[in-house]
């Protein structure tokens, strides 16, 4: 007698548990299941083809296709499976960690969502931070105060050894989060786990790739507390053991938790905040620590090595909204480095609505930042105070202010006009302490107009920018003009027009010139039929070459949706296909 394979009679086993937990929990709500509507499916698919030329030219991918579909079903009124997927015939680079062509799933019922395929979850910025997975996981939610969430999976492939590609390790990982709100509080504690796999590549000559198999373990709290009405304090803190070569022969000193053989670092990180809403606005303080070579392997970058103290404002009175921000942050908090980073930071926001016309709005900000080059061999060696005025220290600045205006000129049930204008001005410079600030100067300028005919369903808009940037050795400015143009025929069919010249000149007499032309069209049958077709031009030139691109995109895309009822024992199915 041949018995059912161990993966059949877990899944035979999982689907009873869940029919005796629906009994259990959900019996109350019987008679809606039963009014509810078997299977409600609704979804959609699209299809888009790009075809690229140049003139006297060879384009690198003439066509290409995108292919893209979801569909979601609801069974009972209470169960729901989303399914999606895209598939492309692009051909990327194996350096990327994550496929295009993906697939996934996340099924739910009632307070139990379960995730299946390609998924990604935020447990705090310090363990697992979005870093997508492929594998499966499930998220609880009893009631409004618990939620429990699990998850486990691929997070990198495979990738041998080869001419032009970084090798990679297979890499495991997986972790919980449980977490509490409550009236007065919040907390929450999660734990992930992540680890190489030293078999799944073989290298001709490992020692010389400097590509080690890593394990990791990283865990963290959170607490956000409400002291008084008007008073909140939070706090967090993650902790992450980091493992950077588990290449070792001695499989009997492993662990299943962590390897602690090899090169074994702890790192911690922490943050605080304070908030208060005063009569006069709301004040708040911030407080964050990441360790120097703080890593985790559930985020693809961390920021680690520096010291962050903010505060900020913010008030409203009457149409004006104000806000102010400020802070001070360093690194090299251990002294490890030669360089040593601080900055002090600064912006404020005012935004007003003066009237049913005017808009304005206005930003500054100021960011200043301290290097220190501590270089021990050229401070001992230094014989006057001016030979290394070029390797001690500066301070970079960078300032930043914009203003924005827009006006109503006329807002009628038949046609509608307005008016907006922009400026802004960015400074970059460095400064030693022997020497005049030098850097960059950038000016940009925005003036635009639009306009609505409403009974038509046509409008029109028009622009002219510019941007001048002044270096210390030369200049460039640019100067563009943009017209669009759309109109709506039939409640279905609609079209437009756009058309982009842009001119650009610099100090040494060197010009470039680029015209943009964009005609789109798109066509909706029967309400879950959509065709679209774009034509679009770009014409370049500048004192060496002329180049000329065309490319063409049809795109059609298909929704449906359908629902099966009972009725007197009966199915009776409607859609709209």
């Amino acid at each position: 007698m041949k018995y059912p394979s161990k993966f059949f009679r877990k899944t035979v086993a999982s689907v009873v548990f869940l029919l005796s937990m629906y009994r259990a929990v959900v019996g109350q709500d019987v008679e809606a299941i039963v009014k509810a509507p078997v299977v409600a499916a609704n979804g959609g698919v699209a299809f888009s083809q790009i075809i690229n030329a140049a003139a006297h030219e060879t384009v690198q991918t003439p066509y290409s296709y995108y292919l893209t579909g979801n569909l979601n079903f609801h069974f009972f009124g209470a169960v729901n499976v989303p399914l999606s997927f895209a598939y492309s015939n692009r051909q990327f680079s194996s350096r990327a960690s994550l496929p295009f062509n993906r697939f996934s799933i996340a099924p739910s019922y009632k307070w139990v969502k379960v995730y299946a395929g390609y998924a990604s979850l935020q447990f705090s910025p310090y363990t697992l931070a979005g870093h997508e997975l492929f594998g499966g996981g499930v998220e609880l939610t009893p009631d409004n105060r618990f939620k429990f969430t699990a998850i486990y999976g691929r997070l990198k492939k495979a990738t041998e050894e080869q001419d032009g590609v970084e090798p990679s390790y297979k890499r495991m990982g997986g972790g919980g989060k449980v977490e509490y709100a409550g009236e007065r509080f919040e907390a929450s504690i999660n734990i992930f786990k992540a680890k190489d796999d030293p078999s799944s590549v073989a290298f001709r000559q490992p020692d010389s790739i400097g590509v080690l198999p890593q394990d990791n373990l990283s865990g963290g709290v959170s607490l956000n507390v409400k002291l008084t009405e008007k008073v909140r304090m939070g706090a967090e803190y993650g902790m992450s053991a980091m493992n950077r070569n588990i290449r070792h022969k001695d499989n009997r000193r492993r662990s299943v938790l962590f390897d602690a053989q090899g090169d074994v670092a702890l790192y911690h990180a922490m943050r605080y905040n304070l908030a208060y809403a005063s009569p006069v606005g709301n004040i708040g303080a911030t407080y964050e620590r990441v360790a120097p070579n703080y890593a985790t392997s559930g985020a693809y970058y961390m920021l680690n090595d520096f010291e962050n103290i903010t505060a900020n404002f913010s008030t409203a009175v009457k149409n004006i909204n104000i806000s102010v921000d400020g802070g001070y942050q360093h690194d090299n908090l251990q002294g490890q480095k030669n360089n040593t980073t601080s900055r002090m930071i600064f912006s404020g926001n005012l935004s007003a609505v003066l009237g049913q016309k005017w808009n304005i709005g206005a930003n500054v900000s100021n960011v200043q930042s301290y290097v220190h080059i501590r270089d021990i061999y050229d401070q001992v060696t230094q014989t006057n105070e001016f030979q290394n005025l070029d390797t001690l220290e500066y301070t970079q600045v960078n300032l930043t202010s914009s203003v924005n205006v827009a006006y109503v000129l006329q807002s009628t049930e038949r046609q509608r006009q307005s008016l907006s204008a922009g400026f802004m001005y960015q400074r970059a410079a460095e400064r030693q302490e022997y020497s005049a600030y030098s850097g960059n100067n950038i000016y940009n300028g925005t003036l635009v107009y639009q306009y609505a005919h409403l009974p038509s369903k046509w409008n029109a808009s028009a622009s002219i920018n510019y941007n001048y940037n002044r270096m210390p050795d030369a200049f460039t400015g640019t100067v563009g003009y943009n017209l669009s143009v759309q109109k709506t025929f039939w409640e279905a069919f609609r079209c437009a027009f756009n058309a982009t010249y842009s001119n650009m000149t610099g100090n040494e007499g060197n010009t470039a010139n680029i015209f943009n032309l964009r005609i789109t069209g798109g066509y909706t049958l029967l309400k879950k039929h959509n065709f679209n077709l774009s034509l679009a031009t770009v014409a370049n030139s500048d004192n060496v070459r002329k180049a000329v691109q065309y490319s063409a995109n049809l795109a059609y895309g298909y929704s449906f949706g359908i629902t099966v009822a009972r009725k007197d024992r009966k199915l009776t199915a409607t859609g709209n296909f």
